[in-house]
């Protein structure tokens, strides 16, 4: 699976669980331990959890298995898959870490207009 399908993919995924405020960057050049960030909001811890489940559980059904996860926080939950990290966030600790603004030189991707390619289980 691609970099960009899988990224897609766990946006859309957040999309449909509620979270909000979600973002694609693209760290390529910008980063040299991964190639995309998705980065959401999730409103309270409850969500956080369950969006976290949800993306490893349909990412884990494709074949695509995490290299690193940290979901112990209540505030920030971090799925590592290599090539895309997963950063899920309570409003003030999005806030409070700024990713956006860390990774100011990567470039914002609009996730709801790419085309992921079909995938073959």
């Amino acid at each position: 699976m691609e970099t960009l399908d899988k990224a897609y993919l766990a946006a859309k995924i957040a999309d449909a669980m509620k979270a909000g405020d979600i973002n694609l960057l693209d760290v390529r050049g910008v980063c040299n331990f991964t190639d995309c960030f998705v980065v959401a909001t999730c409103s309270a811890s409850t969500l956080l959890r369950s969006t976290a489940h949800r993306i490893q559980k349909e990412l884990r059904e494709l074949g695509v298995r995490p290299t690193d996860e940290n979901l112990t926080s209540s505030s920030w939950m971090l799925l590592d898959y290599g090539d895309i990290v997963v950063h899920l966030f309570h409003p003030d600790a999005r806030q409070y870490y700024n990713l956006e603004g860390l990774w100011s030189a990567a470039k914002s991707l609009d996730w709801t207009s790419l085309t992921p390619k079909p995938v073959e289980v």
